[in-house]
């Protein structure tokens, strides 16, 4: 029984040492099939593109070596002649981008030169030829012993596709796998003005303005758009999780997983394997159910079912961005942990960093680009793509749950969560009364306070802390309930403990309204709107009516 190829990302060693390869090869096919000099393939991240670069630099380089023979047993092999000649005839540039994460951007400079000087050495013999002389000669030493200026890296892809095209007399490929991964690492550790702007020249250099390129393959997360890096490029094809194309090469498909599970014989697991890791929606027109592989086959390999992708490295920007924004986002959140969804999305396959935090469609269409959610439901329109959005499997969710528990544990440092939250569930108030208000007058800054958020702020703050009881209690909020809408209700699944509503009020400055008026009226609020029916047609009765009411960071609590 072959072994799975767990962090074996080249497609040579995986046919050499006999390992099991789900066949993506007619992704071959449809690059070659792709009229663009430029594809630029957007996919979340561990959803195969580096082996998928692999495939393809086996495929098309000329080497001394035949290397047909890693090819001979899958699909692009009996898709006919046309293809099969492609096979071994161009020189390839190969490059990745994805170890350059480090916060310094020199490191990460460095680390850029140190692959490019890489991919100068593998081509080497270029050196003892006549294809190369004079400045273009010399510059190339420089860059071979890395000892060029940074200019000369910038220009370093076309320097290097002139000497190949005059060695080989033939135009070659260029594959940059995860062209994106340190303009990440910028966004989040500040050194974004320096990233993009040797992210632009590098790339108009090497695929707008080169004039010795057959084809350029870019894979990477997302299309940074805006800051120019693929200005005026009208030779490039885009795929993104919502394009049709390559929609089932990124990521395995549903036939895919049940014939490697069948392998292993243990197909039986497959509804268990679905919760937990399908539920990704490749495309538009012909939408195309995809599931996480790296989760696949760490499951095969470890015979249960728990978080793997979620728990690999990459997940910084997302808790920035659901931590650190809006507190709506954080509500929305909640909502989507519940179970729910957010509600026609409008949704930018071009991703602005310099702006994803200052909307939520941009919030969204990061997370969905991402990974995080799945499209399912698209609308169509002339002015876009609108998307509602909801949480893709279980291993997703359990990052949503735990993202949230984790931010209100660094919220509230100093406070006691066990104990708040034990208080609240028992109906011990006075204490509940006590850690709160402690919590927020000693952890919580003015900034967050403002008029116009506060509100949002509490409701956000108490949802975050109700994620700790999600396995014994059912939390909603902001749903219909007797004549009107509850904040918050805490709906226990043994009927003989405590249910608990709770409803927020912020005394108006507008009003000259006192922080006793505010409490008095969210307390009538509960009793007039009979926030309760809901409980009660449950079979509760034994109801917590909870008021909390605050102004500034003076808080005030009551029931009924």
């Amino acid at each position: 029984m072959k072994r799975q190829p767990i962090g074996v990302d080249d497609f040579k060693k995986i046919v050499e040492n006999d390992l099991y390869f789900v066949d993506k090869s007619l992704f071959i096919k449809e690059i070659i099939d792709d009229s663009s000099e430029v594809v630029l393939i957007a996919r979340p991240r561990r959803f195969g593109k580096t082996l998928n670069m692999s495939l393809l630099r086996y495929f098309f380089e000329k080497t001394e070596e035949d290397t047909s023979f890693l090819f001979k047993e899958y699909k692009i092999w009996q898709q006919g002649e046309a293809y099969i000649n492609e096979q071994g005839k161009y020189p390839v540039i190969t490059l990745t981008f994805k170890n350059v994460k480090m916060s310094d951007w020199n490191i990460n400079l460095a680390l850029i030169k140190n692959a490019i000087s890489s991919e100068f050495i593998r081509h080497s013999y270029i050196l003892k030829s006549n294809a190369i002389e004079g400045k273009d000669k010399e510059t190339f030493e420089k860059i071979y012993n890395g000892k060029a200026q940074t200019e000369d890296y910038i220009n370093s892809l076309e320097l290097l596709s002139k000497a190949l095209y005059n060695y080989h007399k033939q135009k070659p490929y260029i594959l940059l796998d995860e062209y994106d991964t340190f303009l990440n690492e910028a966004y989040i550790h500040g050194h974004w003005v320096e990233a993009i702007e040797f992210m632009k020249a590098f790339m108009n250099s090497g695929f707008k303005n080169n004039l010795y390129l057959q084809k350029g393959i870019l894979t990477g997360i997302f299309r940074v758009a805006k800051e120019s890096i693929f200005s005026d490029m009208n030779n490039l094809n885009v795929s993104t999780i919502l394009s049709d194309s390559y929609s089932e090469y990124f990521g395995f498909t549903h036939e895919e997983v049940e014939e490697v599970l069948k392998y292993y014989k243990i197909e039986e697991s497959m509804d268990k394997v679905a919760q937990w890791y399908d539920g990704y929606l490749f495309g538009k027109k012909r939408q195309t159910v995809i599931y996480n592989p790296w989760s696949i086959i760490m499951y095969i390999n470890k015979g249960h079912l728990e978080p793997y992708w979620i728990n690999t490295s990459g997940n910084a920007i997302i808790r920035k961005l659901a931590t650190e924004g809006d507190n709506k986002i954080q509500l929305s959140i909640k909502d989507i942990i519940e179970g729910g969804t957010i509600e026609n999305v409008k949704i930018d396959e071009n991703i602005i960093y310099s702006q994803i935090d200052k909307s939520d469609k941009s919030i969204w269409s990061f997370m969905l680009m991402s990974g995080y959610l799945k499209p399912i439901k698209l609308n169509l329109k002339e002015d876009g793509v609108y998307c509602t959005l909801k949480v893709p499997n279980k291993e997703v969710h359990y990052f949503f749950r735990n993202m949230m528990q984790d931010w209100f544990d660094e919220t509230i440092k100093g406070g006691s969560v066990e104990q708040m939250i034990k208080s609240l569930l028992t109906g011990d108030i006075d204490t509940f009364y006590e850690i709160f208000a402690y919590t927020v007058m000693n952890t919580l800054s003015y900034n967050d306070l403002r008029e116009d958020n506060s509100e949002s702020f509490y409701h956000a703050f108490v949802l975050g802390m109700l994620v700790y009881i999600d396995k014994e209690y059912d939390i909603k909020s902001n749903r219909e309930s007797g004549f009107g809408r509850y904040d918050v209700m805490i709906i226990p699944k043994d009927k003989s403990k405590k249910g608990i509503i709770i409803e927020f009020k912020k005394a108006s400055q507008l009003k000259n309204e006192s922080i006793d008026q505010a409490l008095n009226m969210a307390l009538k609020q509960i009793e007039e709107k009979r926030y309760d029916c809901e409980l009660k047609s449950l079979g509760i009765n034994d109801i917590v009516k909870l008021g909390i009411a605050f102004k500034g960071k003076e808080v005030k609590i009551a029931s009924v």
